[in-house]
């Protein structure tokens, strides 16, 4: 049995092509129908017209500077920086969750696995990352709380929780656990 390759891979190698004429793009569209969609809105990206004079997003520029590390081979982690108080408002208000599960998220308390890669690409995109940034961070250990009070006994390290566990705990609605886990697009 044939093994399918994963969409980001895929892009990956389409956007890796020589050139981006008719014919390879119809070769991919015919090798995988199921990224139809994804292949489409990443041909659009790299036949857009970009002026001389507009200046790079945050966003590309983090994924300029991920790709650069990921093919020149430098080991040092992928840039993320911790989204400011403004942008993780946003993500709470995009993703209709309250600000504690981006709380949790952020602070690597929910495994990132558990997070539907449309999810991903969602919160890359509100906190101007690259997915691979973001999941290279969040795949960490949980970080220390930044809150402080006394307990009754020695702290320790929880194991990590699903976002469906974490979105039920806050009480936030069936839809929208449904549209976060979710990996239909």
């Amino acid at each position: 049995m044939k093994s399918v390759p994963r969409e980001e891979d895929v892009l990956d190698a389409f956007a890796a092509e020589p050139s981006h004429d008719a014919a390879t793009f119809k070769r991919y569209l015919k090798d995988y129908p199921q990224y139809a969609e994804a292949l489409v809105d990443l041909s659009r990206e790299l036949s857009r017209e970009i002026g001389q004079d507009e200046p790079l997003s945050k966003r590309e520029i983090a994924w300029i500077d991920e790709a650069v590390r990921r093919y020149s081979g430098d080991p040092t982690s992928a840039p993320f920086a911790t989204p400011t108080v403004e942008q993780q408002r946003a993500a709470a208000k995009e993703l209709r969750v309250p600000r504690q599960i981006i709380t949790a998220i952020l602070e690597c308390k929910v495994a990132i696995e558990t997070i539907s890669s449309r999810t991903r690409r969602r919160l890359a995109l509100l906190f101007d990352a690259t997915v691979d940034g973001l999941v290279q961070a969040l795949s960490g250990p949980q970080m220390a709380a930044s809150r402080s009070y006394k307990a009754d006994g020695r702290p320790s390290t929880d194991e990590k929780v699903s976002l469906e566990q974490a979105l039920r705990e806050a009480k936030v609605s069936e839809d929208v656990i449904s549209d976060l886990v979710s990996e239909e697009d």
